[in-house]
């Protein structure tokens, strides 16, 4: 409630408010300095934070030998193969011949006329999953009578939605009756479900006299538990209607063995007995790829023969001879070092934005020791002698440290390093994983992991300051709310002593006008 000074014609509440406002600003300010010094510190940390983790992410994925020790696959003709290196190929050319791709088998199952009916007869065959037996008369009769159940509970679900909104009794003898009688008043819905027990009707004599649909045979193979490994299409030509079983998979081992397709008759729209032909007839044989290498003969069940030499995939296409000329791929090589150069200097340069001042503004994590022995602890990897490789140190390779810390590639010189120690670069960053003696085992990857780890997992070093200076702020928030009920009550309190103090104010001007008046 605000103080008005009625008796007295002073602004109290004005004076209330200087007076808290005073007392407030050296405690407020206070917390605002501390909790902006800690928010800008916490976000510093996040950025350099996030900063190692991608820093660490990008080591982890170039940490592979293959990755410094690329070759590549130049082909003489690309449309008979794709070739894919990886570890363990060797350079050199390799000759090929594609005299076979892999296939899958494709065979008819039987042709009718379009809108025929199927009566009698039996599909068969084996897939790896087991045997799939399906007999047409069979189906008829499931089929009808899951029609039969489905118009039962419609006719059942139509007349109870009637006799609820009718407030029949379906506990009564006759209910049913009842509902029918209700439904037929309503023309139109009485119309609707004629034609749907009609609709159904036919369905069920259809299955009776003439027999399923080529399309709920095949639906009936397909949905087969064993026929995993095979599917039935049907394919129109005309007025000819062709049911055909491909296998799943290509190559021998995946065909379907044993298609028997038995005694099947069929009938058109008026009950007239129609020809069926093409029973069983194999399209497609299956086959396994082959290609000839010098004098072996490479097979594969699919048209991707992987690691059939040490570190070389091949993806066939067609058939045809092909040279693969597998050389060393020093531009993929130049490639991943520029990429960890670009994803170290990216730390250095958050940790330099955030720990260097300039005239207008202190940074943030100026002279801060963890990020200095930080960054210190990354350089001294960078700058090291390693054992495992020849080269020794990256500046062997072209690589330098500039004035701001950030590293730079000095082409030509990377270049030769490449032409005269391919082998070496990989094993700089990598270590020597053949070498028996341990500090060969360790290359400059590995002791930037090391380094990164304290950094990057659950607790890591800014981790544990990040959520320390998180509880400060929360602290300070705890304190700002303590504040705020301390002002309010010591405003509470000015206010009843003005009041007081306004009450006698007004008492004694109101003496002193009595005053007056008896002495006028």
């Amino acid at each position: 409630m605000l103080m008005t000074g009625l008796g007295s014609g002073i602004d109290y509440e004005a004076m209330i408010q200087a007076i808290v406002a005073a007392e407030r600003a050296p405690v407020e300010n206070q917390l605002n300095r501390q909790e902006g010094m800690n928010t800008a510190e916490m976000d510093a940390l996040k950025e350099i934070q996030g900063a190692l983790n991608s820093f660490r992410n990008t080591v982890e994925d170039l940490n592979a030998y293959t990755e410094l020790n690329k070759l590549k696959a130049e082909l003489s003709n690309t449309d008979v193969m794709g070739v894919a290196v990886s570890g363990g190929a060797v350079s050199g050319e390799y000759n090929f011949d594609v005299t076979q791709l892999a296939q899958a088998a494709r065979d008819k199952v039987l042709t009718m006329k379009k809108g025929s009916y199927l009566t009698t007869g039996k599909v068969e065959f084996t897939t790896d999953k087991g045997t799939v037996s399906v007999d047409i008369a069979a189906l008829a009769t499931e089929l009808k009578t899951k029609e039969e159940s489905k118009k039962a509970q419609y006719r059942t679900d139509t007349l109870t939605e009637v006799a609820k909104e009718h407030n029949i009794d379906t506990s009564e003898d006759g209910w049913e009756a009842k509902a029918e009688a209700k439904l037929a008043e309503d023309q139109e819905a009485k119309a609707s479900f004629d034609a749907r027990i009609k609709e159904y009707d036919q369905n069920i004599a259809r299955y009776d006299e003439k027999g399923v649909t080529a399309e709920e045979l095949q639906s009936a193979i397909n949905r087969h538990e064993n026929a995993d490994g095979a599917k039935v299409t049907l394919v129109q030509t005309g007025d000819q209607l062709t049911m055909v079983l491909n296998a799943k998979d290509t190559g021998v081992a995946n065909a379907v063995k044993g298609l028997s397709v038995t005694n099947v008759t069929a009938k058109d729209d008026n009950g007239s007995d129609v020809a069926v032909s093409d029973l069983g007839v194999p399209l497609q044989a299956a086959q396994d790829a082959v290609v000839k290498f010098g004098n072996m003969e490479l097979t594969s069940p699919t048209n991707k023969m992987e690691n059939v030499i040490d570190g070389i995939t091949l993806t066939l296409k067609e058939t045809g001879t092909v040279n693969v000329n597998i050389q060393r791929d020093e531009d993929g090589v130049k490639e991943t070092v520029k990429t960890f150069i670009d994803s170290y200097n990216k730390v250095v340069e958050t940790v330099n934005t955030y720990t260097k001042s300039s005239e207008e503004m202190a940074a943030a994590l100026s002279g801060d020791a963890a990020t200095r022995s930080m960054i210190s602890r990354l350089r001294s990897v960078i700058s090291d002698q390693y054992a495992s490789s020849t080269l020794g140190t990256l500046s062997q390779l072209g690589i330098t440290t500039k004035m701001d810390g950030t590293l730079e590639l000095e082409s030509d010189k990377f270049d030769k390093a490449m032409e005269d120690n391919f082998d070496e670069i990989a094993k700089l960053f990598m270590g020597d994983p053949a070498s028996s003696v341990p500090e060969k085992q360790t290359g400059i990857m590995g002791s930037m992991l090391t380094v990164l780890d304290d950094y990057h997992k659950n607790g890591g070093l800014f981790d544990v300051r990040i959520d320390r200076l998180d509880a400060d702020n929360q602290r300070l928030q705890e304190e700002r709310e303590a504040l705020d009920a301390r002002m309010e009550a010591k405003a509470l309190s000015l206010r009843d002593y003005y009041a007081k103090m306004d009450s006698q104010i007004a008492q004694m001007n109101q003496t002193q006008s009595m005053l007056i008046s008896m002495l006028m």
